[in-house]
């Protein structure tokens, strides 16, 4: 079993991934696909089933406001990250990557999100009713349906022909394989990226924020995170459309 699952992690890891997945994502996930390669379970099947464990994960962090619930509730959200990472893996194993496949990958990440900052905006709400964390709660799923819109339309081809921009139909796990790694850049807007990726990119530290009990810390983080991308995306759109004719 151990083997196997190195051999599989050897053959589906990905040349440039972030430090969370090569020493704890994937290498868990591959265990996982150690039992799914000799069925006929799809990808896609995986990726469908990260979502309801995904959602036990944030009603046990809404339901109980112990912070061994909260423990327990990022622990099974990991879980479900495990499993998301175990989609991909598969999907190049048994070569069956698909472009779909990347965005059916995105749509689950997008609504696990929406869970995610609902489920602590209850949980933050809860023990003395302050409306100021639903309010935030609120703000929040603005903010990042915001962020996801401005992503998807950029994706799409009639911006790319309008722009000249380059159209992803997924990479990494699925779709056009994987991004050569860009120049490291040392720039202080580099590494305030590099800090907005780490903070956005919740598997890798929401289990720190639940041993500390602070999840309040992980919410002001996420959002102010996402807003700035949203604004910088906008941004963008506006300085290329708005000379457009």
């Amino acid at each position: 079993m151990f083997a196997a699952a190195v051999d599989i992690y050897r053959r589906t890891k990905k040349p440039n991934d972030i430090i969370w997945n090569r020493l704890v994502a994937r290498p868990l996930a591959a265990v996982l696909v150690v039992p799914l390669a000799r069925t006929a379970i799809t990808p896609n099947q995986v990726t469908f089933a990260t979502l309801p464990v995904f959602l036990a994960g944030a009603a046990v962090l809404a339901a109980l406001p112990t912070w061994g619930a909260l423990i327990a509730g990022a622990a099974i959200i990991e879980l479900s990250y495990v499993l998301d990472c175990a989609d991909g893996q598969l999907a190049r194993l048994k070569g069956s990557s698909s472009p779909v496949g990347a965005h059916l990958d995105f749509l689950m990440d997008e609504l696990k999100a929406f869970a995610l900052i609902a489920a602590i905006a209850i949980r933050l709400w809860l023990p003395a009713r302050d409306p100021r964390w639903l309010l935030e709660g609120l703000a929040g799923l603005a903010v990042v349906a915001g962020a996801i819109s401005l992503t998807t339309f950029v994706r799409r081809p009639e911006y790319a022909a309008a722009t000249g921009a380059t159209v992803s139909h997924g990479t990494g796990d699925y779709g056009e394989g994987f991004e050569q790694k860009a120049p490291a850049r040392r720039s202080p807007f580099a590494l305030v990226e590099a800090l907005g990726r780490f903070i956005v990119h919740y598997p890798s530290h929401i289990w720190l924020v639940a041993l500390v009990n602070r999840i309040d810390i992980f919410l002001h983080a996420y959002l102010l995170m996402n807003a700035a991308y949203a604004a910088r995306a906008f941004l963008g759109i506006t300085l290329k459309l708005g000379r457009k004719r």
